[in-house]
């Protein structure tokens, strides 16, 4: 497969953590009864830093088996890099209210970027057509809220919050559904392989 050593052929369970992760998340900031933007607006930063720390876990896996680290890697620290910057004031003269607008454009920046790269993985690295389309679908939703979040000043900021509880939903799904799917796939794999070399036992025990 065309697919090897590529971001996907990560550890199945790296992409349920992430989709686990997602979806509580965007549930509760879709979901919940707080409106203190201040607050929501940290939770992001707890959930960016948890996928982060998933990351890095994900690199280790993959450093072990020598596998190509630039992508996880590169991941981990973006999401690091939101982790802090939303979660700590890197200017004390400014008040969380008046760095709001600053975090929420951060985010629409943050959804963009990563459902570009998320539908250009979904062309590049897939050779399934069912794996490919819910990543190129799940990237192109992205790209719709991003855009949303990007150029919709006039709505309330806890909207903006709600819109990218939206985006963690559907990330999360895609995340979980490729997971299980990609664990599936695996155990099909090895029965195969499995197969294969009990016949090879069976030919080699008639000769």
């Amino acid at each position: 497969m065309s697919t090897k050593r590529k971001y996907i052929e990560s550890h199945w369970g790296v992409f349920v953590l992430k989709g686990i992760v997602s979806l509580v998340a965007g549930f509760y900031m879709m979901f919940t009864s707080r409106q203190d933007v201040d607050f929501l607006i940290q939770v992001v930063g707890w959930v960016m830093l948890a996928l982060a720390v998933i990351e890095v876990a994900n690199v280790v896996y993959r450093k072990r088996r020598s596998h190509n680290l630039a992508f996880p890697l590169a991941l981990g620290i973006v999401e690091m890099i939101m982790s802090v910057a939303l979660l700590y004031t890197v200017r004390p003269d400014l008040s969380l209210s008046q760095l709001l607008p600053i975090r929420l454009t951060m985010l629409a920046v943050y959804v963009l970027a990563a459902s570009i790269i998320t539908i250009v993985m979904g062309f590049k690295s897939f050779d399934n057509l069912t794996d490919r389309f819910m990543w190129v679908v799940n990237g192109m939703l992205g790209c719709i809220l991003g855009f949303v979040l990007f150029t919709s000043g006039n709505i309330s900021d806890l909207a903006h919050i709600m819109l990218f509880g939206t985006y963690l939903l559907v990330n999360g799904l895609t995340d979980l559904f490729y997971g299980i799917h990609s664990k599936d796939e695996l155990g099909e794999l090895h029965a195969e392989k499995a197969a294969k070399h009990l016949t090879k036992k069976t030919k080699g025990a008639k000769k």
